[in-house]
């Protein structure tokens, strides 16, 4: 065995398995901090490659042209197992290939999360495992590490530290948080060490936390103690916490401003004084220190202003409580522009990250993207921006992946504000996984829910359904009654009966301009003569 391992490779040398899992590892329990679970993050990072602390590896390393591929990610997992961390062993199983059924517990074969850990336990001693079992592998991790992990992955404790029921839903969905983490944490070091980045988010966050731990040790193989990568995780967390604030500070008071032009505005048509009534609750409702983190409904007519006044809400309420971004969820990419030109108008371009499949900068080469747009590319990826617009597609197919690409930006859902636009076009045939993805994320990390619409759809018996609590009272954040909806109906509908075509066509003509829709073009062509 050689004195020292490595993880990796580049054009400027090598990257120790000490240095890679130090850095991963602070990375994720750092990310895994936002949701009450940073010595989880923490465990999944320092063991998630435990198999490159192999002679088969390290061959590889060495003559990659002439060594096949080396299964590095078992090790960590089967550890983990024995030291009775299910969930975080799962994550740390799929942190390549993706999170895998779990299987039968008796499966020697096929692969399953099950299979595969049964058949690494069965095939010997001789594995990457046991290196660290005889002492080879300075993990420098103490017992009672695992054992407060075992307690936080089981589900039974919350944020807050008070008991919350188990259920297999809670533990899918942290296993998924975890898997975010580590493999956000793993991809930023492995780019940071290859490529350098500058125009990435996270690169002085990176730089700051690999001076914490001490280059000239890292690269020399010596791995720093439990304590001392706990320390630093917990200041890179701190680091990331502070950035977010600052931003979500920062557009807190262009939104003010800009609301303010509104309030201020003099010689107000009666709309103009709805809308703004609509814009100062929010604000008012957003700064507001007894409406904590949870779930609202936002019930206002079309053309109300509820976009300018929803973003009002989530930033002065993200700002109110320390949350870290807004999520802004569309169902239709043919609204979703409107949207994000709005927002980029008011905040500017490096604020807002558009994320779905027609997104300009998507459709790119990369050699014909400026600077914006590749900053766009990088935060996609993990969605570390203040404002994120995205598509209902991508935000709940991500909850319910099993992808590394899919899954990599979920803890950055963890603490943020999501607008629900449109909320009564959640697809029914999902609804209940819907809701019960909004109530987890509520419940359990420290997110808050709008639900935003002119015609709220009735949720109430499926939230009470979902949520650990049961029953639970969702505010509304709009100020409107009734009348007050009324005064913004454009469309007047009212039933003539069964009218035969020539006297229609009496009526069209009596019209300067006119749309008539009828069910056949005969029809239509007879209208039209």
């Amino acid at each position: 065995m050689n004195a020292t391992f490595y993880a990796r490779t580049s054009d400027h040398g090598y990257e120790t398995c000490v240095e890679h899992l130090s850095m991963t590892g602070c990375l994720a329990g750092g990310f895994a901090q936002s949701f009450g679970h940073l010595d989880d993050g923490l465990l999944a990072g320092l063991v998630h490659d435990l198999g490159k602390y192999s002679d088969a590896f390290q061959r590889r390393i060495q003559n990659p042209d002439h060594s096949g591929l080396v299964d590095h990610s078992t090790a960590g997992a089967m550890l983990l197992v024995q030291n009775g961390c299910p969930l975080v062993s799962m994550a740390v199983a799929g942190h390549h290939a993706g999170l895998a059924d779990f299987g039968s517990q008796g499966e020697l074969e096929g692969a399953t999360y099950s299979g595969r850990m049964n058949k690494a336990f069965s095939a010997g001693d001789r594995n990457p495992l046991s290196l660290a079992n005889e002492g080879k592998v300075q993990l420098h991790i103490p017992q009672s590490a695992f054992q407060k992990g075992t307690k936080l992955v089981s589900g039974t404790t919350s944020m807050d530290g008070q008991p919350k029921e188990q259920s297999f839903y809670t533990d899918m969905m942290l296993t998924r948080m975890l898997f975010s983490a580590l493999v956000d944490g793993d991809r930023l070091d492995a780019e940071f060490f290859t490529s350098n980045r500058e125009n990435r988010a996270e690169h002085r966050l990176l730089e700051h936390l690999k001076e914490r731990l001490g280059p000239e040790a890292l690269e020399n193989g010596q791995m720093p103690t439990w304590s001392a990568l706990r320390q630093a995780s917990l200041a890179m967390s701190v680091e990331c916490d502070a950035e977010d604030q600052s931003q979500i500070e920062r557009l807190t008071k262009i939104i003010e401003n800009k609301a303010n032009q509104y309030l201020n505005k003099p010689n107000k048509k009666p709309l103009d004084i709805k809308r703004c009534e609509l814009l100062a609750q929010c604000l008012a409702y957003g700064q507001n220190t007894s409406y904590g983190t949870g779930l609202y409904t936002l019930t206002a007519p079309t053309g109300s202003g509820k976009t300018i006044s929803s973003i009002a809400f989530a930033l002065k309420h993200a700002h109110t409580n320390n949350l870290q971004r807004i999520i802004y969820v569309i169902p239709y990419t043919s609204i979703i522009d409107q949207t994000v030109s709005q927002f980029e108008e008011i905040f500017g371009t490096d604020a807002v990250l558009p994320h779905y499949s027609e997104a300009p900068y998507q459709l790119k080469d990369e050699s014909d993207m400026d600077e914006t747009d590749l900053k766009r590319v990088l935060a996609a990826e993990n969605w570390n921006t203040p404002i994120v617009v995205t598509t209902a597609v991508q935000f709940f197919e991500s909850l319910y992946s099993n992808k590394t690409s899919r899954c990599r930006k979920l803890h950055n859902i963890a603490n943020s504000v999501i607008v629900f636009d449109e909320a009564q076009t959640l697809p029914v045939p999902y609804l209940r996984p819907c809701i019960r993805a909004i109530t987890e994320l509520v419940e359990r990390y420290g997110s808050t829910a709008v639900l935003c619409t002119a015609t709220q759809p009735e949720l109430q018996p499926l939230f009470d359904e979902s949520f650990n609590s049961g029953s639970v009272q969702i505010p509304e954040i709009s100020p409107f009654t009734n009348d007050d909806r009324d005064s913004f109906r454009r469309v007047t509908i009212k039933r003539i009966g069964d009218v035969a075509l020539d006297a229609l066509a009496d009526q069209l003509g009596n019209h300067e301009q006119v749309l008539c829709v009828v069910n056949t073009r005969k029809k239509a062509q007879y209208l039209y003569d």
